[in-house]
């Protein structure tokens, strides 16, 4: 029993990993990064604000279309000209003079009025059409605003791909905490039972009374009672472990026994300023500051005029016959000012810069709120590194009494009850040592998500 603790103690104490050096757990953090579901859609909504970004790019560019008109139409307005009224006068008084000087001469005819119709039938129209804006104050700050969007859409994509770093760890440092314990009570168990073994076998030679057995038999019920509990936690530590790394929840995994746990030393000042300076949320912040001041601009931009070009090449006509009689061409300036809107264009300036003051407030509040994080999360590493030599300390002690005991009662010098004492205390003082150290690396993975000073 006392080579079992001893090695098992060994055991747990190496097979910690340090887990910022740790190769074999880098590249479960890449098949996560690689694989991750909930990541890929956060991706999706960033190639997707990439795209909108080239459409807001493409607004600069001129826009070609073909247009094409067709029409029957019959009534509408007509107008009249008096072409008749205004030369029948003139062609009778000719006529007239040529009877008396020339009778053989051909007589001018009488000329009808002409009715005009408004609506031609039928009627076509087929052009190619060609537009371009020279200045649109809006074209050119919806383009930064888009920029904006997505850059913040990029950083949602690290945000969570830190997040999903932070959970493969603490899911991998849990796993081997579990597998830890149970390690600690599977051989514990096998302590118990040999030592049941013993006091049948010392019951059957009557050299001690039957109580003693029932003792170590509730002594095993016990630990088997952990033992389930136990590997309950194991099982799922591992399918959470696989869940985030998206793969069948029972798959091995691999544990990297050549790495220790190391202790650390921080700097509180220097924390709190990493903290401020790599999060991604504050520079998500930034990043709607940035929008909502073009945001800004583009309601203030309103009150400038806005000035394409545009030109059309086509042809015209009754019947489509595309010849030099019916094509056509033109070019144009178009030029539209909104002079007076009676204070709306004032009131939404007003509302963009509320919404950015808001903001500013905001990206306040993270910060200090990030600060307070890292504090807590400071000390907390601080306690749990105490923790560790305080646990330490109670399981040396607690197995130089179990040590003693152990031999008193193998030479009936204690009755069961002290020796059950002694191994359950120095079994709560493994038990508390491991969640100690493992519990100092899941604050350790905490610290580094809130300074955000994982590498990818």
């Amino acid at each position: 029993m006392i080579k079992r603790s001893i090695i098992f103690l060994f055991y747990y104490l190496y097979s910690i990993s340090a887990y910022s050096q740790n190769h074999t757990l880098d590249s479960y953090i890449q098949i996560a990064l690689d694989s991750n579901l909930a990541l890929k859609q956060k991706e999706y909504s960033y190639q997707k604000s990439l795209e909108a970004l080239k459409e807001a790019k493409r607004m600069y560019l001129p826009s070609v279309s073909f247009e094409a008109r067709y029409s029957l139409a019959e009534g509408g307005r007509t107008m009249s000209i008096p072409t008749g009224d205004l030369l029948n006068p003139a062609y009778n008084n000719l006529n007239q003079i040529n009877e008396t000087l020339n009778p053989g001469a051909p007589k001018y005819p009488e000329v009808q009025n002409t009715e005009l119709n408004f609506i031609r039938s039928p009627d076509q129209e087929t052009k190619l059409v060609a537009t371009m804006p020279i200045f649109n104050n809006s074209i050119i700050q919806n383009h930064k605003i888009k920029e904006g969007f997505t850059e913040v859409d990029k950083i949602n994509v690290e945000i969570y791909k830190r997040e999903l770093v932070k959970e493969v760890k603490e899911a991998y440092v849990k796993y081997l905490q579990a597998q830890q314990s149970r390690l600690l009570y599977t051989n514990t168990l096998t302590a118990v039972n040999q030592n049941l073994k013993n006091r049948q076998s010392l019951y059957k030679n009557d050299k001690i009374t039957i109580d003693e057995v029932y003792s170590a038999e509730a002594q095993v019920k016990q630990i088997e009672k952990f033992l389930v509990e136990a590997n309950k936690n194991n099982y799922l530590a591992i399918a959470w472990f696989n869940y985030l790394l998206n793969r069948e929840l029972n798959t091995e995994i691999i544990v990297d026994q050549t790495l220790q746990l190391n202790i650390l030393s921080y700097n509180l000042e220097d924390l709190k300023m990493a903290s401020v300076t790599n999060r991604e949320e504050l520079k998500q912040l930034d990043e709607y500051l940035e929008i909502q001041t073009n945001t800004i601009r583009l309601e203030q931009g309103m009150g400038l005029p806005q000035i394409n070009v545009g030109a059309q090449y086509g042809f015209q006509g009754s019947d489509y016959e595309f010849n030099n009689e019916g094509d056509f061409a033109s070019i144009g300036f178009n030029l539209k000012w909104d002079l007076f809107t009676s204070g709306q264009r004032k009131s939404k300036v007003n509302q963009a810069k509320i919404e950015r003051s808001i903001t500013e407030n905001k990206k306040q509040e993270v910060e200090r709120q990030v600060q307070l994080e890292v504090i807590e999360a400071y000390y907390s590493i601080q306690t749990a590194m105490q923790g560790i030599e305080l646990a330490q300390d109670e399981l040396k002690n607690y197995k130089k009494s179990y040590d003693l005991v152990e031999k008193k009662y193998q030479q009936g010098m204690v009755n069961y009850l002290e020796y059950s004492n002694a191994l359950n205390n120095k079994l709560d003082a493994e038990n508390t040592l491991i969640i100690a150290q493992y519990g100092y690396l899941l604050e350790e993975i905490k610290l580094e998500r809130l300074t955000s000073s994982y590498q990818f």
